[in-house]
């Protein structure tokens, strides 16, 4: 399966694990990563945040192992329309990549499809792929 991943997902496997980090690992072992600049750059930027610090350094190291497996893609020129602008990239990144969104933010990612985009959230990935 070829995956974008919400900057979220990342904020949380660094910090914690849990779920989160196991979309990562199994991101980054059995699937397809698809990743633009600007989802690059909004990672590098968030991991630098100074409410990050504590977690900075495990961000970094995610970061720099999907950047050695994923495939990079320009940003299709495609809105959809959701509640926060800034994170169209990562549908527009999907329709690029011809990939599914996996993200906590259900909050603006409302819907389960986004044109030919579908989302999930981090539960469901797991679940998907057992």
């Amino acid at each position: 399966m070829k995956v974008v991943i919400d900057c979220n997902i990342l904020v949380s496997a660094a910090r914690s694990g849990g779920t989160c980090g196991r979309v990562i690992g199994e991101a980054l072992r059995h699937h397809k990563i698809i990743l633009s600049q600007p989802i690059l750059d909004e990672y590098l930027e968030i991991s630098h945040r100074a409410k990050h610090a504590q977690y900075a350094n495990n961000m970094l190291t995610i970061i720099k192992e999907i950047e050695q497996v994923s495939m990079m893609v320009a940003p299709s020129n495609v809105v959809f329309g959701i509640r926060d602008p800034d994170d169209e990239v990562y549908l527009a990144t999907a329709v690029a990549g011809g990939a599914v969104v996996v993200t906590g933010n259900t909050k603006d990612f409302t819907k389960p499809k986004y044109g030919p985009v579908v989302i999930l959230t981090p539960r469901m990935f797991i679940d998907h792929v057992k």
